[in-house]
């Protein structure tokens, strides 16, 4: 049987690693297949491409990724404390540019919890952090720490013409509970963001700094929009 070789490597290619149109390379240390199109690189098979993945003990994370409005993202927090202290912040999320500019936009946050069922919003409008209400709500004594999923989308939108992106939205779901307990509460909380300009990079902080180790994950993916 005849062997066909393409390029390969431990990084997502780019058009400077592929002369050729259709020219295929394959990334071994994420184990996925990628093709050369006309102006950009595509991913082959699979709706969803991880572009970006972090991981440390720290209780916010920065980055700089430029947000492309021929995709979709979609970003995955998952952060953590460790042992009994309380912290009772909200998530607070900076849309920036890539040179950190902070991005106007306004939010909306609606929670429920286990502890009293009652249903409430926060909103703002015109503000650079754009908040998630979901402070840990006191009910069950903590033993092993407070944990944070953060799951949401991000997607442009068009003005003039439908290359004129200068609005993005993003929308999802947020759960805080317990590490280690089968009586942990639960708050769970839908937002949605709109945030104005050119998108670039992200500051993301949990609220949760209670001391070391507090850690955190995020990972971002996308999904060609046409």
């Amino acid at each position: 049987m005849a062997i066909i070789r393409v390029k390969r490597g431990t990084t997502t290619p780019t058009t400077s690693n592929m002369s050729y149109l259709g020219e295929l390379a394959f990334d071994y240390n994420s184990e996925t297949l990628y093709a050369r199109g006309i102006s950009s690189v595509l991913k082959i098979g699979g709706a969803l491409e991880k572009v970006y993945d972090y991981e440390g003990y720290s209780y916010y994370h920065s980055l700089v990724y430029p947000f492309d409005p021929d995709y979709i993202y979609k970003v995955h927090v998952i952060a953590s404390t460790y042992g009994s202290s309380v912290d009772t912040s909200d998530t607070y999320i900076y849309y920036r540019t890539s040179s950190y500019s902070y991005l106007y936009g306004s939010y909306i946050s609606h929670h429920v919890n286990t502890e009293d069922t009652v249903h409430d919003v926060r909103v703002g409008k015109n503000t650079t952090a754009q908040y998630l209400e979901d402070s840990f709500v006191s009910g069950t004594t903590i033993t092993s720490g407070i944990t944070k999923v953060i799951d949401f989308e991000i997607s442009p939108t068009f003005n003039a013409s439908l290359s004129d992106t200068q609005q993005w939205i993003a929308y999802g779901k947020e759960v805080t509970t317990l590490s280690g307990q089968g009586n942990a509460s639960i708050k769970m909380v839908d937002f949605a963001h709109s945030v104005n300009g050119s998108l670039g990079s992200l500051y993301i902080n949990p609220g949760m700094s209670v001391g070391s180790p507090d850690s955190i994950a995020v990972t971002i993916f996308r999904m060609k929009r046409k």
